[in-house]
């Protein structure tokens, strides 16, 4: 009795220490991170036209364009549709490993964004320098104080404030008649 509940112990740790690993014939989480990234962005190519403007293309154009790419982002990761496929269906039965692919895909695509952002606010600025203010269009920075003046329109040059109580008054507004 004590011999089976060992054994059992044995394979239960053992099998617990390998919970992590995929077996040989299949692709390990990096490269299928970037087969899996490369086909998403092959997908959303696809629906482009050849000039880089998102029109609606039909289905069957789409699915000759997949694969088209499929196939050259196979040959670029010198892989076969054989192995893709085997070690896609071992993630895809491994739900917990494929969303760790899709995780670290995520935080991937998300660090290009943040260059591909910084790098545009970086040109955006050396042409305006004021377009990194956290203002919108519609504000005029005045030069007689160190204050913004929000929600004036474009179109006014310059604001004339009173600067005391003693300085030029406004001009009071003229009653208007209605026509009845």
């Amino acid at each position: 009795m004590y011999r089976i509940i060992a054994v059992c112990l044995v394979l239960l740790i053992t099998a617990c220490g390998e919970a992590d690993k995929v077996p040989a014939d299949v692709l390990p989480k990096e490269k299928m991170r970037d087969v899996l990234l490369d086909m998403n962005l092959a997908d959303s190519y696809a629906g482009l036209e050849e000039d880089g403007i998102s029109v609606v293309v039909s289905d069957s154009v789409r699915k000759e364009r997949l694969k088209v790419y499929y196939r050259q982002i196979l040959d670029l990761h010198k892989l076969t549709p054989q192995e893709f496929d085997h070690s896609f269906k071992y993630y895809e039965s491994h739900p917990d490993k494929l969303k760790n692919i899709y995780d670290m895909m995520f935080s991937m695509v998300s660090k290009d964004k943040e260059s591909l952002d910084a790098d545009l606010r970086n040109k955006e600025y050396t042409t305006n320098i004021n377009s990194l203010l956290p203002v919108n269009n519609n504000t005029i920075i005045w030069g007689g104080q160190d204050t913004l003046i929000p929600f004036v329109k474009k179109d006014k040059r310059s604001i004339s404030v009173p600067v005391s109580e003693a300085g030029p008054k406004l001009a009071q507004p003229k009653p208007v008649k209605l026509r009845s």
